[in-house]
């Protein structure tokens, strides 16, 4: 199973915090719920200790004990099932604590439960289905839905947008609900586990520095529990190693397995072992990894965590084959391969049978290697695997095709000299030894070439993906950069219309977030983030499927409207403004109100002359245009409408010390939400 994914999906749901009590029991509870607050504190040092106690709790209490004792003892039962990697007992509470929330008409804590079920989807894989269920969560919320509901929510849209690598999705998911308990003294274990998250987007998106630095902030909250120090110094493991800071980040694995062992994390420990194991791998130390590997699978048996066990498995089958202990390993390694063949991992599956391949290959097993890598090539489905499949398949066919001339040669030769002594036929089967060493041999110089040129591909694949993204969208919000917008104008053409109607314009609206830097002083960057985020989503929303939203740099963004109805620019302009502004984001305790100052242009400049130039001095009208709104009170958009100079004239004024255009060019104003005093 690919890591990014364990590092997701083993992240525990932990809804009820520890120390945190959800609502205080019946007066004749009183004394279990005291009990109980203590069970959270010893959570937070070790968690078996925890569940021994609490199941003798529960065993006073009994079934007759009230609905809110009962609710409270199940969702802490939950969250220490969880941290001791029990993750099916887990999921049957959550079953449980469903239908007890049914039968007590409690729609809060039955979402709750229901949220465990898509832990329980994504644990399996099935991402698809898990966002479904999400989008039922959502479509049953109740109509007010308590800060608590929503920032658990959140944490599995989180989740599952991580699992399906829609990586800006899932950060804006986690900062929103980082900001629903930014100012809650209390919430600091929450707090952490949200910025594990945000570092594990960071690791997947391949910044781990950014990642490192979310753990320190994570570690900087006061009062942790092993569990979630552990948890935060395993992401800080693997941070490191991609930075290949090795020594530092074998220390936070070593780190990590201390809080584990402390915190009575089996799950952990299991998880941590894996990794260290695949390091040692790595570094080709395979009786280390075959002693790392061992201790994983121990433990991911202990907490019956299948795609644990399945990842200790495969580490301990190439740990063996790594020392040549085939008859050892290739168990492992085939039952690994069958299960993830059966569940239609076909993925996982082609990346086994390249390592198993390449180990039978580096031994010596010719013949081994080239039937797994056939197997691996069967597993693939994509379009260029698929072409130098049907390549290697040509080679191997023009090398049959000279063996069966041979053959031929071979079986003439052989009518020709059928009355031949002894000596003639030791020569003909000396000569069908030969061609068949020579066939092996060939054989496996095509799988050498093929693999080195296949792993090639791949890598470079993956990296030319990534970087393509990453150079087209900001990384925070997911909109256009400033160079996709450059690339768009690069190929529009000076005069272009776009569109049937000739009449029509293209209309570029350039925004800035009024008062951005009070916004970062009040509440902090992380709202500052989360703001930035959510203008990026609703400036999205509003505008058509071919308009681009760009965010220009710091709080500033442009709007890119190509074939709009000259009369309606007005119109689009009102909706960014109100669309955007007429709400303000939510953070945490308070609310953040939002508004945006814009200068607009449309394409081409009103009253420019046919050598005058297109969008540049567009963008440079529509920036004097925005801060000519900044000036005189903001929430406000200026529409540059003609100019009463030639252009050159207006640029030129506008470089000097004291730019001032504002004789020379009209303007229509639209102003934005208006807001109770």
């Amino acid at each position: 199973m690919p890591l990014s994914s364990r590092l997701l999906l083993c992240l525990a749901l932990t809804v009820c915090l520890p120390g945190a009590p959800l609502q205080a029991a019946a007066p004749a509870g009183a004394l279990a719920g005291a009990e109980l607050d203590a069970i959270r504190t010893l959570s937070h040092s070790s968690t078996l200790d925890a569940l021994a106690r609490l199941e003798a709790l529960q065993a006073r209490t009994g079934k007759d004990a009230p609905y809110p004792l009962r609710r409270d003892l199940l969702r802490t039962e939950v969250t220490l099932r969880q941290d001791a990697g029990q993750l099916e007992r887990a999921y049957a509470l959550e079953r449980q604590a469903l239908l007890l929330a049914i039968d007590n008409n409690d729609p809060v804590f039955a979402a709750l439960a229901r949220l465990g079920a898509v832990h329980q989807l994504l644990d399996q894989n099935r991402t698809h289905e898990a966002q479904q269920a999400l989008a039922k969560v959502r479509a049953g919320l109740p109509e007010h839905p308590p800060p608590m509901l929503r920032i658990a929510l959140g944490r599995a849209e989180g989740d599952a947008f991580n699992a399906k690598g829609q990586f800006d999705k899932a950060l804006a998911s986690y900062l929103q609900a980082l900001t629903l308990q930014q100012d809650d003294p209390k919430a600091g274990d929450s707090r952490a586990q949200l910025l594990a998250r945000i570092a594990r987007v960071y690791i997947n998106i391949d910044n781990p520095a950014k990642a490192i630095e979310t753990i320190g902030q994570a570690l900087r909250e006061p009062g942790l529990p092993a569990r979630t120090v552990g948890r935060l110094q395993f992401t800080d493991a693997i941070a490191l190693l991609k930075q290949q800071r090795d020594k530092e980040g074998i220390a936070a694995f070593n780190n990590a397995l201390a809080s584990a062992t402390r915190g009575g994390q089996a799950g952990l420990e299991a998880e941590v072992r894996a990794n260290i194991a695949d390091y040692f791998l790595r570094q080709h130390d395979y009786p280390r990894a075959e002693q790392e590997a061992r201790l994983a699978l121990s433990a991911s048996e202990r907490v019956k965590d299948e795609n644990m066990v399945l990842m200790a498995k495969a580490k301990l089958g190439f740990a063996l084959m790594g020392q040549k202990r085939f008859a050892e390993a290739l168990p492992y390694i085939d039952a690994v391969i069958a299960h993830m063949e059966q569940a239609g991992a076909i993925a996982d599956v082609a990346a086994m049978l390249d390592e198993k391949g390449r180990m039978q290959e580096q031994a010596g097993l010719y013949k081994d290697a080239l039937a797994t890598v056939r197997k691996q090539q069967a597993a693939q489905h994509s379009g260029e695997r698929a072409a130098r499949d049907r390549a290697v398949a040509a080679l191997q066919e023009e090398y049959e095709a000279g063996q069966r001339t041979r053959q031929i040669d071979l079986l003439r030769r052989e009518n020709q000299v059928k009355d031949a002594d002894l000596r003639s036929r030791n020569l003909l089967q000396l000569l069908t030894t030969v061609g068949a060493l020579l066939m092996v041999a060939a054989g496996a110089v095509v799988l050498v070439l093929y693999r080195r040129s296949a792993g090639a591909n791949v890598r470079l694949n993956q990296l030319n993906s990534q970087l393509s993204y990453h150079s087209r969208h900001d990384a925070l919000t997911g909109l256009y950069n400033r160079r996709s917008f450059l690339e768009k104008m690069a190929v529009r053409g000076k005069r272009e219309r776009p569109g049937d109607d000739p009449r029509s314009v293209d209309c570029i609206v350039l925004m800035d977030i009024d008062h951005f830097k009070q916004i970062n002083d009040r509440w902090g960057h992380g709202v500052g983030d989360a703001v930035l985020v959510e203008v990026a989503r609703r400036l999205s929303a509003a505008m058509r499927d071919s308009d681009m939203v760009v965010r220009w740099g710091g709080e500033e963004f442009l709007i890119y409207a190509p074939a709009a109805d000259p009369a309606h620019v007005a119109d689009i302009v009102a909706r960014v403004l109100h669309g955007t502004g007429a709400t303000p984001v939510e953070a945490g305790a308070g609310n953040v109100p939002v508004t945006l100052s814009a200068g607009v242009v449309t394409l081409p400049l009103p009253g420019a002359g046919a050598d005058d130039g297109d969008w540049e001095p567009g963008i440079r009208l529509a920036d004097w245009a925005l801060y000519h709104g900044k000036k005189n009170g903001r929430n406000q958009a200026h529409i540059v409408t003609g100019l009463l100079a030639p252009l050159a004239s207006v640029l030129a004024a506008l470089d000097g010390a004291h730019a001032d255009a504002s004789g020379l060019i009209e303007m229509a104003c639209v102003h934005g939400p208006q807001r109770s005093k």
